[in-house]
């Protein structure tokens, strides 16, 4: 609204991952890791969690953005 302040709730922390992007999917279990490949689905900062798509599999799944903009995803 004009001449309304903004507040730093009206804002969030930025976003490190952004539609379309080409990112890292990261599983890790039982000492396995596994790195592909994904496409994210939607927008987020550290922590979000996100749809993403494993590009070798097209199969879409939610993973949550990591401080270095990987996906961790689980079962």
């Amino acid at each position: 609204m004009p001449g309304r302040p903004i507040r730093p709730s009206d804002i969030g922390p930025p976003a490190l991952v952004e539609r379309n992007q080409i990112v890292v999917l990261q599983y890790i279990a039982n000492g396995l890791s596994i790195n592909v490949d994904g496409r994210s689905l939607g927008r987020g900062g550290v922590g979000d969690r996100v749809r993403v798509m494993n590009l070798a599999s097209r199969t879409t799944l939610f993973g949550n953005v990591q401080l270095d903009g990987t996906i961790k995803v689980s079962q």
